[in-house]
């Protein structure tokens, strides 16, 4: 679990985004009640790459003898020192090595924000699909850049990160997602917020170089995370077992994003 946040707060601090804030438990009646929705996503992927820095070995020097434990000691501080340094050049050099390589493929995050409203259709409510900029802040105050409520929908903005990440600089590189959600109502009121994340064991890297040599099977492990996380984002939401809104829903509608606006619908 410590794992977990390290790698969560620092996907966080190199995307922009704010640390993570307490959980808004889901009102049943608040959520369940929402028949249409906008969901909110950022459209463009974002990709990073991280580690604690340090060694895994330096809790083992006792057993090196003295000379062991000072080269121990010395890779453990230099390793931190350059830290910052390190990791964001890596997520730069990996961002752009996953963009290359599926330069015709949709946009994980995308396929996440589909999949999310599909099961949202599945459950009778109408969707309406819109692309927006990444968003800051803390997730609870998460709002698109000039993005205006439409009129009889509740409001889902999604900030979605994708991570490889590993405890220490000498541990192997794992899959890891986190979905931050704020749900508001028609009045814009927010009735739900939460971070879901998958941490995965697969693939996993022993070096950043194979990691980074492999885009395809690296793309595919984040892509797998996403997909576990579709249901329990979901089923916390507005639960697993609830009835469905109506017979039929409206397709889902998918707004379009342009350098003006973030407005302009795709019918």
């Amino acid at each position: 679990m410590k794992t977990l946040v390290f790698l969560l707060a620092a996907a966080a601090l190199l995307a922009g985004c704010a640390t993570h804030q307490p959980e808004l438990q889901a009102r049943p009646d608040a959520t369940r009640s929402l028949a249409k929705i906008e969901l909110l996503y950022n459209e463009e992927d974002q990709f990073t790459v991280v580690d604690g820095g340090g060694s895994a070995i330096v809790g083992l020097a006792g057993f090196l003898g003295p000379v062991g434990t000072l080269v121990a000691l010395g890779f453990e501080v230099g390793s931190r020192a350059n830290l910052g340094e390190r990791n964001e050049r890596r997520s730069k050099e990996f961002m752009a090595a996953l963009k290359n390589d599926s330069a015709a493929a949709p946009s994980l995050s995308r396929q996440f924000a589909e999949n999310f409203a599909a099961r949202l259709r599945e459950s009778g409510r109408e969707v309406k699909l819109t692309p927006a900029y990444r968003v800051n802040g803390p997730v609870a105050e998460m709002k698109a850049l000039g993005h205006r409520p439409t009129p009889g929908y509740g409001t889902l903005t999604m900030r979605i990160t994708a991570a490889y990440g590993a405890p220490d600089s000498t541990s192997s590189f794992k899959p890891f997602v986190a979905v931050e959600q704020v749900l508001r109502d028609e009045q814009q009121s927010v009735v739900y917020q939460a971070t879901h994340t998958a941490d995965l064991a697969q693939p996993a890297y022993f070096m950043y170089e194979g990691l980074l040599q492999d885009s395809k099977g690296a793309r595919e492990g984040l892509r797998q995370g996403f997909a576990q996380a579709v249901q329990p984002a979901y089923s916390e939401m507005f639960g697993a077992d609830e009835p469905h809104l109506a017979a039929t829903a409206e397709p889902t509608r998918t707004a379009g994003l342009d350098a003006a606006s973030t407005q302009s619908e795709v019918k």
